[in-house]
C-alpha cells in the first residue's frame, strides 16, 4: 500500500471517528437526565414534561415491583401476603397514571406548607386520597410529614 493510500484511509478513519462521537453527544444533549425530586420545592422545578417522565416511570416501577414480589416469593410467602396488603392499602396505586399522579402532586405541593414534604410521602399521601382514605387520617399523615419535611430541610447537606 501506497503512503497516500494510507494517508488517505487514516484520514477517513479519523473523520468515521469523529463523526460517531458527535452523534454520540448530539444523543447525551437530546436524551434527558432526569433525576427524581426530594420534595416539592424540586418537584416544582421541573418541566412538565419532566414531570409526566418521571411519574410515569415511578407508577410503572410500583406496579412492577408489587408483581415480582408477589411471583418471586411464592403464593404462601410473607412477602407475598406483604405485597397483597401493600395493593390492598393503596388500591389505587397500580391504577394511577402519569397524569393523574402529576395532577395530584400539582395540587398536593401547590399549598406551601407542603412544599419541604418529601416526594415519597407525597404520593403515599395523594394514594390514601384517591384510595378514600378518610380525611381526618390524611391530615395527620400531612402534618407528620410536614415536620418530617422541615426537619430534613435544615440538616446540613453533605
Amino acid at each position: 500500500m501506497s503512503k497516500g493510500a494510507f494517508m488517505r484511509k487514516f484520514a477517513l478513519g479519523i473523520l468515521l471517528l469523529m463523526c460517531a462521537m458527535a452523534t454520540l453527544a448530539a444523543d447525551r444533549q437530546t436524551t434527558p437526565e432526569i433525576n427524581p425530586p426530594n420534595n416539592g420545592e424540586e418537584w416544582l422545578r421541573l418541566s412538565s414534561s419532566e414531570k409526566l417522565f418521571w411519574s410515569i416511570g415511578y407508577a410503572q416501577g410500583y406496579l412492577d415491583a408489587l408483581n415480582k414480589i408477589d411471583v418471586a416469593s411464592g403464593p404462601n410467602s410473607a412477602c407475598a401476603g406483604l405485597a397483597a396488603r401493600t395493593e390492598r392499602q393503596s388500591s389505587t396505586s397500580g391504577k394511577v397514571s402519569g397524569f393523574e399522579l402529576v395532577s395530584g402532586l400539582e395540587k398536593f405541593y401547590a399549598d406551601p406548607a407542603n412544599v419541604q414534604i418529601p416526594i415519597g410521602s407525597a404520593i403515599r399521601i395523594y394514594l390514601l386520597q384517591a384510595s378514600g382514605k378518610d380525611q381526618t387520617t390524611i391530615q395527620e399523615l400531612i402534618e407528620t410529614a410536614r415536620v418530617l419535611g422541615a426537619e430534613t430541610a435544615r440538616r446540613p447537606t453533605k
